[in-house]
């Protein structure tokens, strides 16, 4: 199905917008406030109120009252109109766009978060806080163009200069009244004769002559209430202009020119948001129902094609370490470096220094299990995934004592004991997405002599982090989830000098006749084959991150976030319970 725009405003100057969107293969809902006060109406599609339908040059837009009306006259190709001056059909069809067209030199309520994207025309919205962008709208060299910061110049309430001609050209209302109408658009008219009568509440009579002489290009239909001063009326001293009478003006396609390239801009960067971090489109045979997966907290279900290659030409690789043939020696390298990758991601310690594990549940079980010992102390947080909490307690039983405390600093501080040992914690929650302040409390660590141990199952890939800056002793991470790369691979960095006891024992391809495990990294906790398929698509996957830039991937992240929250923040089924930033 086509994208829905929903423009605000059918005046002249948006009919000229809506024109061009329609043209342009999208869908468009106007609109309008119950008495609309065109002046040129005749290329106005807010005369549509009035009339049912109404016809500009090739187009014609049709009244709705219902959304299901509405849907059949978009589905033929048509504007459709609906009277709803606040918009509340925004909040019902969810439209790529909305257009502020209303023109009223001021904000009339339109937000940011009406849409994914948001377009203004005119003065009176400022771009990247009111909308995303606006639309110059004053005669000159400037017209039509994009502002993605700021707003439009300011309107002076004179219209632009005609043959000599500037405010004489506007008329505006004498008294308060009703408009009764004498001449009609397309009348050519002469200074001082009559155009029309006000009838004011006081049951007088006041005439409305004309400024000038000229064509009569627009006037407000008849019987229309009106406020002294209100503009009515419109004189262009070009009798040649007759024509034009009844076709969008140059302003008004120029303007539209201006949004459809607007729309287009940011279109494509909605698009390229989702290509770039691989969001996919997943289809439920069973409902027929195309969703889109946001569930990266569990698993990064599409991977970058460098990742894909890289799996597919590992499954030809030997055993590492456990030969000398080719094939042995060239996994051996290739895990190496793939070693030497992730330490410099991580501003690690050393390649040697990086153990490779199935994954973050065994990182931490290998890390918990062989750093404490009967009687030590150790604290966790209680936003920590149960990868940190079920060996936490089993070493509890164990008689190891636990605390649990909230993840801010303070807190931590408090729970220090002479006995402490480790404090182990998570860099960003699973379920909630919130970041810790892991820095701070790596710093605390450091200063009381306690292993810091840090989880970054959900940070790592899309929140630069340094073991060094941040005071990390043990890093413990995995390699399917910001990283991108293959399940079934995770690791750990550790910093010099901190010792674990491993978590299995077995093969290593070193010491083969040793009764016990190797001592040194990383063989003494890596025992068995390695996933080699998985370390090198890791390898592969944290080059494409480098490449592509991990900043990049946050600030693309953040903005589909706000794409989100902007989309369902007024939904009644939805409870946010984020932070305010």
């Amino acid at each position: 199905m086509k994208d829905l725009i929903i423009v605000r405003g059918g005046g002249d100057i948006a009919t000229g917008t809506i024109y061009k969107l329609v043209k342009s293969g999208f869908r468009v809902l106007i609109l309008e406030i119950a008495h609309p006060s065109a002046i040129r109406r005749n290329v106005a599609f807010s005369e549509a109120v009035y009339e049912e339908k109404w016809q500009v040059e090739d187009m014609t837009c049709h009244l709705a009252h219902d959304i299901k009306e509405a849907e059949q006259i978009m589905k033929a190709g048509n504007p459709a109109l609906m009277i709803d001056p606040n918009g509340e059909m925004i909040k019902q069809l969810h439209p790529i766009a909305v257009v502020d067209a209303i023109l009223a030199k001021k904000n009339l309520g339109t937000t940011r978060d009406m849409a994914p994207i948001t377009i203004a025309l005119g003065p009176g919205f400022t771009a990247g806080e009111d909308v995303d962008v606006v639309i110059e709208t004053m005669r000159g060299h400037r017209l039509g163009r994009i502002i993605k910061e700021g707003s439009a110049i300011p309107n002076t309430g004179i219209p632009g200069v005609i043959k000599g001609f500037g405010k004489e050209r506007v008329i505006h209302s004498p008294a308060k009244g009703i408009l009764r109408n004498i001449c009609h658009i397309t009348d050519m008219v002469s200074k001082g004769q009559l155009l029309a009568k006000i009838e004011t509440p006081e049951g007088t009579i006041v005439d409305v002559a004309a400024s000038m002489d000229g064509l009569l290009r627009g006037l407000i239909r008849d019987g229309y209430p009106v406020t002294k001063g209100f503009k009515i009326a419109d004189i262009d001293p070009r009798a040649e202009e007759y024509d034009n009478c009844f076709t969008i003006s140059d302003k008004a396609r120029c303007i539209a020119g201006g949004v459809l390239e607007a729309l287009l801009y940011l279109k494509n960067n909605l698009s390229d948001q989702q290509e770039e971090l691989n969001v996919p489109i997943c289809t439920h045979e069973k409902q027929k129902v195309e969703t889109i997966y946001a569930d990266y907290a569990a698993t990064h279900i599409t991977k970058p094609e460098c990742v894909k290659d890289a799996v597919m030409n590992a499954l030809a690789l030997g055993n590492s370490g456990r030969g000398v043939n080719k094939s042995s020696l060239d996994a051996a390298r290739k895990i190496y470096e793939v070693r030497t990758k992730v330490d410099q991601f991580f501003d690690g310690y050393g390649a040697e220094q990086v153990v490779f594990t199935s994954g973050i549940t065994e990182s931490l079980n290998t890390v918990i299990k062989g750093s404490l010992n009967h009687g030590d102390h150790v604290i966790t947080t209680f936003m920590e995934h149960n990868s940190v909490l079920r060996p936490l307690y089993e070493m509890e039983r164990q008689g190891v004592c636990l605390t649990i405390t909230s993840p801010d600093v303070g807190d931590i501080k408090q729970a220090i004991t002479k006995d402490t040992k480790m404090i182990v914690m998570t860099h960003a929650s699973n379920v909630t997405g919130e970041m810790f302040d892991i820095q701070s409390v790596g710093k605390l660590c450091r200063e009381k002599g306690i292993l810091f141990v840090v989880d970054t199952a959900q940070s790592a890939g899309v929140i630069p982090i340094s073991m060094k800056e941040d005071n990390i002793d043990i890093l413990c991470f995995t390699g399917h989830k910001g990283l991108m790369g293959p399940q079934g691979i995770g690791g750990i960095c550790i910093r010099k000098g901190v010792e674990i006891r491993p978590l299995k024992t077995g093969g290593t391809g070193i010491l083969s006749f040793s009764k016990t495990q190797p001592g040194v990294l990383p063989q003494a906790l890596e025992a068995g084959t390695l996933n080699g398929i998985g370390i090198v698509g890791l390898g592969a996957a944290i080059d494409f991150i480098n490449t592509y830039g991990i900043d990049k991937i946050r600030e693309q992240e953040m903005n589909l976030i706000e794409i989100f929250y902007k989309k369902f923040r007024r939904s009644k089924e939805l409870k946010f319970t984020m932070k305010s930033n």
